[in-house]
């Protein structure tokens, strides 16, 4: 080859670079992000949440998708058989639609059913959602999430009570292969998604936190009147909500002493009470220290990596029977709390300082030991007193003031005022470009229900019928790329039926939203992210590293059993023949029963 040849050779090349370069950068005119407002939704009216056979015997139901792709998810038709209410709609661009169904004279039976048929547009990908009722009570009711027609699976839902909500969230493009909340993927999936947030301050992440995270059993450490009714928090144990996507945990420690003899400690145990210096402490144990720490660093063992915050208060002492006041901690019980510390794996020690935490970029901790990633230690000292330190740097443990924050609770005791209260603080900050909030925003997605109200009906109930279903659309539809909390804190993650905690019954909602809203959402903002949104320009090459796409199209039940191998033409709550009466999107009936032409 001549030289002149090369250097034309050369030339075009970088040309070809540069172009490439140019158009990975982002650009506001490539946002796809809808402006378009979906109806509003409906809360469970309390009414109905605390009268039982009210819940039971409801007729009324909703079905909430969250799309985090560029894009627009179409309804092509639906069909519905003895239903008065069967509205189902488009789902814009980074919104969310809560569809909404009624059974017929609040009644069901076995030929009760509806079918919506969804397709992504631009896309050869289609799914549907199938309703069924086999007779009048809530747990007769059921929901098919069937997404088999994106190789995404199928999974079968019961609504948690009566005017509830089953949720779906779809994430991915179809460059970069589509992900929803079927099931739970690897639990690492700050590692899956590597490329996508690793130049990005902690700040400009989205993260499930989890609310009184050891809060997962009652261990009656002290002699109070917490139950599980009323003091409990979470279904599953600190391992679980990592793999269900939790990277924030609220976690109030505090040592357990004899009645007898201040001296004795019975060691360390994650407490909820009302007021940890009060001089009666109402509440009680749950998870100890060392199942903690053991649940912990199983996960970072599994699935290294990762950036795990642990937001640390309380710290003070309590009686057996906790009527006597705190006990102030002295040098000896920090250093044995210290020591039981050292024991979690791939702490960060001796971090930088020199800013705060939140403005470090993620791959900052997740390259950290080794890239094992980072668990970070943050401590509320307040309750210390005297020489007892509130910090050790060389052990990993750094005062909650190392990283700003701005931590909002809305103590409201129902989900219709807590709900525009926190879109409303969040949506006061904004994310990139010259006012940029410069703070960790943590959003506490819960009600705070008085003693009598969460005795009688259960902090469980609270998360799994009210509080979790409205993010999926009420919080949804307060975000923006500009505008969302860091850390979405919740009660009771994953769990979507009552007292259902096994790994296989858990829903994948909030997993699948964290990774759909930094993928989707933050990346539509380009003073968050300096390049491209990677649904709009991931590679194949580039997707089978970052997307992991294992193609499944099995069965999830609603007791958790799975299926993995179904045969193709299985689809639960199908509807082979539409009936004579049958309505469709349009308003049509059909005069005469045919095969479904959807079959």
């Amino acid at each position: 080859m001549r030289f002149s040849q090369a250097l034309a050779l050369m030339a075009s090349f970088t040309k070809v670079l540069l172009v490439s370069a140019q158009t990975n950068v982002c650009q506001p005119k490539d946002r796809t992000f809808s402006t378009e407002q979906t109806p509003a939704g409906s809360h469970q009216p309390y009414n109905i949440f605390q009268n039982p056979t009210s819940s039971l015997s409801s007729s009324k139901f909703y079905i909430s998708i969250v799309n985090l792709t560029p894009h627009r998810i179409k309804l092509e038709n639906t069909a519905s058989y003895q239903m008065d209410t069967f509205e189902f709609g488009d789902i814009p661009q980074g919104r969310a639609r809560q569809n909404r169904i009624k059974y017929r004279n609040g009644w069901a039976t076995s030929d009760d059913a509806g079918e919506a048929y969804y397709r992504l547009d631009g896309t050869d990908k289609k799914f549907v959602l199938r309703i069924k009722g086999t007779g009048s009570r809530v747990d007769q009711r059921s929901v098919t999430l069937d997404l088999s027609g994106m190789n995404l699976g199928q999974r079968v839902y019961r609504f948690p009570g009566g005017e509830t909500t089953v949720a779906l969230v779809i994430t991915g493009s179809n460059k970069y292969g589509f992900h929803a909340s079927i099931k739970h993927d690897y639990g690492g999936w700050m590692r899956m998604i590597y490329n996508t947030i690793k130049d990005r301050p902690i700040r400009h992440l989205i993260m499930t936190g989890t609310h009184d995270a050891g809060m997962s059993k009652i261990t009656d450490k002290i002699n109070s009147i917490g139950n599980s009714f009323n003091t409990q928090n979470q279904g599953i144990n600190i391992y679980d909500q990592a793999r269900a996507g939790s990277r924030w945990f609220d976690l109030r420690i505090a040592s357990i002493h004899s009645n007898n003899d201040a001296s004795r400690n019975n060691g360390f145990w994650i407490l909820h009470v009302n007021d940890e210096n009060a001089d009666l402490a109402i509440g009680n144990s749950g998870e100890s220290l060392d199942e903690v720490i053991s649940e912990i660093n199983k996960f970072t063992r599994e699935n290294p990596g990762e950036v795990i915050f642990f937001s640390i208060r309380y710290l003070v002492g309590r009686y057996e029977f906790p009527d006597r006041g705190p006990i102030t901690w002295n040098l000896q019980i920090w250093n044995d709390f210290l020591s039981k510390l050292r024991a979690i794996n791939n702490r960060c020690l001796n971090l930088d300082l020199s800013t705060g935490l939140q403005n470090r970029p993620a791959s900052w901790f997740m390259e950290r030991n080794e890239n094992k990633g980072c668990v970070i230690l943050l401590l509320d000292g307040q309750n210390l007193k005297g020489d007892v330190p509130k910090e050790s740097f060389a052990d990993g443990v750094y005062s909650t003031s190392r990283m700003q924050v701005r931590d909002h609770w809305s103590n409201m005791g129902n989900v219709d005022a807590m709900a525009p209260n926190q879109v409303q603080k969040w949506r006061e900050v904004t994310r990139g470009g010259g006012s940029d909030f410069n703070q960790l925003y943590i959003a506490q997605w819960l009600v705070t229900p008085d003693a009598l109200a969460s005795t009688a009906f259960g902090l469980q109930a609270f998360a799994i019928q009210q509080t979790n279903p409205s993010l999926y659309w009420a919080g949804v539809s307060g975000m923006d790329p500009e505008r969302y909390p860091n850390v979405l804190l919740v009660d009771y993650i994953g769990v979507q039926q009552k007292d259902q905690t096994g790994w296989d019954s858990l829903s994948a909602e909030m997993y699948w939203f964290a990774i759909g809203m930094n993928l989707y959402t933050a990346s539509e903002n380009c003073g968050v992210s300096s390049q491209k949104s990677p649904l709009l320009r991931r590679s194949e090459e580039a997707f089978k590293i970052e997307g992991r796409d294992d193609a499944w199209n099995g069965i999830i039940f609603a007791n958790g059993t799975t299926f993995n191998n179904p045969p193709p033409t299985f689809h639960p709550g199908r509807i082979e023949v539409l009936r004579n009466g049958t309505v469709f999107a349009n308003g049509t009936v059909l005069e005469t029963s045919i095969p479904n032409p959807w079959w």
